[in-house]
């Protein structure tokens, strides 16, 4: 008897309006966010990012019930390129650099260990940029001091491709510590022991196993996040379907404010029966 042929795999599905509103009535939230792709749309230069509107505003609500929802935001950008694009209050969490560099909800500042051992290889990715490259081509380089990011979004395809596989390979073949990272139109020189997971990781353990982990992001550098959330989290794709290890999706940046809106309408409509002593 013949076999039906496997067909393609399903995507997530769609993110159901009310769980996370029902979810905070239940138990506490930590909170994950990606930046770019997330919370603001993609832009064609780094630096032109800028949240959606209703984004900073939703945030600074959610903080303010920071014993039902810690809010962290997990990024592949550096905690000052954070801290200029968001003016946040204090009690939200900056994850930068893929989880390298960490604003704890106390206001301390941390750097990864083992970032020293890197230096000497991140100058060799700078130097083969800086020899390889053509000008005036459209690339971006983006010097993250303990990281590099090549951007080509505006480079001609065909040079961009090929200038992103011999970067990679030098990566590959001529560092010890780093690892190649594919983003949207960006390749990163990143050290090996960055990783979004390790970041969500650790702000999980710090808050307490008693927070359900949530996470929302767009790009393949958050899929190690939604694997680390797959059995205990609720991992949530931003954008179009694709394959991927996130079990939700929502449709891009202006529905992530919609979900995060739901949710602090939820918190203030609790903390308004609370006072009233209706529970």
């Amino acid at each position: 008897m013949l076999r039906k042929p496997f067909g393609p795999e399903p995507g997530p599905s769609p993110l159901p309006e009310n769980l996370l509103p029902d979810l905070v009535q239940r138990k506490p939230i930590l909170l994950c966010l990606d930046y770019d792709g997330t919370i603001s749309e993609i832009a064609r230069e780094p630096q032109l990012a800028r949240p959606v509107s209703g984004a900073v505003e939703t945030l600074r609500t959610l903080a303010a019930h920071r014993g039902r929802v810690t809010t962290a935001l997990i990024s592949g950008r550096t905690l000052s390129d954070l801290r200029s694009m968001l003016s946040l209050p204090p009690g939200i969490a900056l994850a930068g650099v893929h989880g390298l560099q960490l604003l704890d909800t106390t206001g301390k500042t941390e750097v990864a260990p083992g970032i020293e051992e890197c230096r000497a290889d991140l100058q060799s990715a700078r130097l083969w940029l800086e020899r390889n490259l053509p000008a005036n081509s459209g690339f971006i380089v983006e010097n993250k001091g303990i990281a590099l990011a090549l951007h080509y979004r505006q480079a001609a395809l065909p040079i961009a491709h090929y200038v992103r596989d011999s970067f990679e390979q030098f990566i590959t073949e001529r560092t010890t510590s780093l690892q190649p990272r594919h983003g949207k139109m960006v390749l990163e020189a990143l050290p090996r022991i960055a990783t979004k997971a390790a970041a969500v990781r650790m702000l999980w353990h710090r808050v307490g196993r008693e927070f359900k982990p949530v996470y929302f992001g767009d790009d393949l550098t958050d899929e190690d996040a939604f694997r680390e959330l797959a059995a205990h989290g609720i991992p949530v794709l931003v954008g179009e379907s694709r394959p991927t290890a996130a079990r939700y999706r929502v449709g891009g940046p202006a529905d992530v404010v919609g979900v995060l809106r739901a949710l602090a309408a939820a918190l203030e409509a609790r903390t308004k029966r609370s006072a009233a002593g209706l529970g």
